[in-house]
């Protein structure tokens, strides 16, 4: 395979768009701001729980996941107080929205790295396309999640566009550091995905989830999200 790295690019963006425009069609309905955050609280605990968490003990063990896990708790708070420290002069939803998709894009920017390596490395192998193709449906919903915050924010189109080809220049970059080195340092992967679920576990905790009962109420976020969750988990093992 040539240019994995172009491909593996392209894959992402696919992906992530076809997210981005499933969101855009939810995120019309304004009276369901509450469901549309009980669903990316779902989505995202989902893709922690069957896809994230699985792949950091697979590579790693529980020691390099735990101190992962830490790592990227302390990033989110290191995170949240610069972004609290620079108010934005827009109303308090938009700035809401605005940070959680920023949180987001950080995340998957992170995850996307190390993807891109083991794509690069494994470039040679049948696993390569198995890649591309888990590439293309796992960045789906996390499109959905990435770009609903946007949306709700009322981020223009043509920025979000920007925003695929940014969040996809990780697993090209990672693709061709991939390609050089031919190998796979697994413990670092471990590390850095468990980090990846660190910060996401306290977007979900602190930012998506309180803003979901704020807009609905306890019982009717939290079953939505117990819905998501399942859906996702079955997205994930039999698509």
């Amino acid at each position: 395979m040539t240019h994995v790295w172009f491909i593996g690019f392209l894959s992402t963006f696919a992906g992530i768009s076809a997210g981005g425009l499933v969101a855009s069609c939810i995120s019309g309905f304004k009276r369901s701001i509450g469901t549309i955050y009980a669903i990316c609280t779902g989505l995202i605990l989902g893709l922690i729980s069957f896809e994230l968490m699985p792949e950091a003990i697979e590579m790693g063990n529980w020691i390099i996941v735990a101190v992962g896990f830490i790592a990227g708790v302390i990033v989110f708070h290191y995170l949240h107080e610069k972004l609290e420290s620079k108010p934005m002069p827009v109303k308090s939803s938009e700035i809401r929205g605005m940070r959680m998709g920023i949180f987001l894009a950080l995340i998957i920017s992170i995850h996307n790295f190390p993807v891109g390596v083991v794509l690069g490395a494994s470039e040679q192998s049948k696993f390569s396309i198995a890649l591309l193709q888990a590439l293309v449906l796992h960045n789906i919903p996390e499109g959905m999640i990435l770009f609903t915050p946007f949306f709700i924010a009322g981020i223009r189109v043509y920025l979000l566009f920007l925003l695929s080809v940014v969040i996809a220049i990780p697993v090209a970059f990672g693709a061709l550091i991939g390609e050089m080195i031919g190998i796979q340092n697994n413990l670092l992967w471990a590390f850095l995905i468990s980090s990846t679920i660190g910060t996401i576990y306290m977007v979900v905790i602190k930012e998506i989830l309180p803003e979901s009962i704020r807009q609905a109420s306890n019982h009717y976020s939290l079953f939505i999200a117990v819905i998501a969750f399942f859906m996702m988990g079955i997205y994930l093992l039999y698509v």
